[in-house]
C-alpha cells in the first residue's frame, strides 16, 4: 500500500483515469520492484530500511505525519512528500529523491506509459 499511495500522488495526471488507474498503479509498483532489483545490494538494503521506516506505524507517523497507507489521502501524501522534498534535513531530502526516482523509473521505464507521453519505444534492431 505504501508504494501505491506514493505512486498515485507522484504520478497524478500521468495515470489513466477511472477504473484503469488501479491496474496502472499495479504496473507502476511492479516497475518500482523491478527497478529496486537492479540496484546494488547495499542500495537495496537502504531502500528496504526506508520502506521499513515508512511502514512501521510509529515511525511513519513521526517522520511522514500520515496514518495507515490504506486510508491516507492523496493530499496527506503530497504534503508529506513536499515536506521531505524541501526539508533542511539532508536525510529526508535523500529519502524523497529515492522515492521519486524509483516511482518515475517504475512507471516511465515500462511501455504502459509510453503512448501517453508520445514515446514510440526503443528502435527495432535487426
Amino acid at each position: 500500500m505504501l508504494l501505491r499511495a506514493i505512486a498515485r500522488t507522484m504520478l497524478a495526471g500521468a495515470l489513466p483515469a477511472g477504473a484503469r488507474e488501479s491496474s496502472a498503479l499495479d504496473v507502476a509498483v511492479r516497475g518500482v520492484e523491478t527497478a529496486i532489483s537492479g540496484l546494488p545490494p547495499a542500495v537495496q538494503e537502504e531502500v528496504e530500511q526506508l520502506f521499513g521506516l515508512l511502514e512501521f506505524p510509529l515511525t511513519r507517523r513521526f517522520v511522514a505525519g500520515v496514518g495507515p497507507w490504506e486510508r491516507v489521502s492523496t493530499g496527506d501524501v503530497a504534503n508529506f512528500l513536499q515536506r521531505w522534498r524541501t526539508s533542511d534535513a539532508r536525510l529526508l531530502r535523500s529519502g524523497y529523491q529515492a522515492l521519486h526516482q524509483l516511482v518515475m523509473a517504475g512507471w516511465y521505464g515500462g511501455d504502459a506509459a509510453w503512448a501517453r507521453i508520445g514515446y514510440p519505444g526503443p528502435p527495432k534492431i535487426g
